[in-house]
């Protein structure tokens, strides 16, 4: 691989300037008009449920062991809410279209900073429908939980609400990522070119190439009458 002069790699890129804007603006057009046009915005809504105490009685405190309990069932709990035995439920309940495995794949399920708090996230290209299915499934899976294991640990903290922003359509940040994968793909093609480019542009093209000493070249004139205007 022949060495890369750092000089004459800078002078190429200055030299291409405008075609580096112009693939930088292109592809910072196509992500727009793809974001416009083509993507299809998703609403998210949220609820969380929280892991209580088993007494039935709401006047008792918690206890130790109903910490340690509950810290040992968040996880599985997690797993429960994406079970076809609660997710068919849901679908009965709702009367919706959806397999439990297209279902599960619009809902993802996680523990907020270690607590007892397990967060539902439910994205639907329908926030309505997105709303009420966070709501169902936080309702099934309190029941489901309390047949299988006989505990009465599970209350609903937050409900779900009708999401009026998209949650996968952020113009700033998306511009941004635009913008860098064009600067990308612009220095990569020009690079590429003056890579693979083995054509003879000057004298130390000639000198470096051939390790030859050039005793005379001959001006070109043309240049020179374009910069004094003749």
């Amino acid at each position: 691989m022949e060495e890369l002069d750092l000089r004459d790699l800078l002078s190429y890129f200055g030299s291409k300037i405008v075609s580096f804007l112009f693939i930088v603006c292109l592809v910072v057009t196509a992500g727009c008009l793809y974001s416009v046009f083509v993507q299809k915005p998703e609403y998210t809504s949220k609820t969380s449920i929280i892991l209580t105490g088993f007494s039935s009685n709401t006047e008792s405190s918690i206890t130790q062991s109903d910490l340690t309990v509950n810290s040992k069932l968040v996880s599985t709990y997690q797993e429960i809410v994406k079970s076809r035995r609660v997710l068919s439920q849901v679908i009965t309940n709702l009367r919706l279209t959806f397999t439990t495995k297209e279902l599960a794949r619009m809902i993802s399920v996680g523990a907020v900073n270690d607590t007892e708090i397990i967060e539902i996230s439910v994205t639907n290209l329908d926030a309505k429908q997105a709303y009420l299915i966070a709501n169902e499934v936080a309702e099934v899976f309190g029941h489901e939980a309390k047949d299988l294991y006989n505990l009465s640990n599970v209350s609903i903290l937050d409900y779900a609400e009708i999401e009026s922003v998209p949650s996968n359509l952020n113009i700033t940040k998306q511009v941004c990522i635009y913008i860098l994968a064009g600067f990308l793909l612009a220095f990569v093609l020009l690079f590429v070119i003056y890579y693979f480019d083995t054509s003879l542009k000057s004298v130390h093209d000639v000198e470096r190439k051939f390790d030859l000493t050039i005793l005379g070249s001959v001006p070109d004139y043309t240049k020179k009458k374009k910069k004094g205007g003749k």
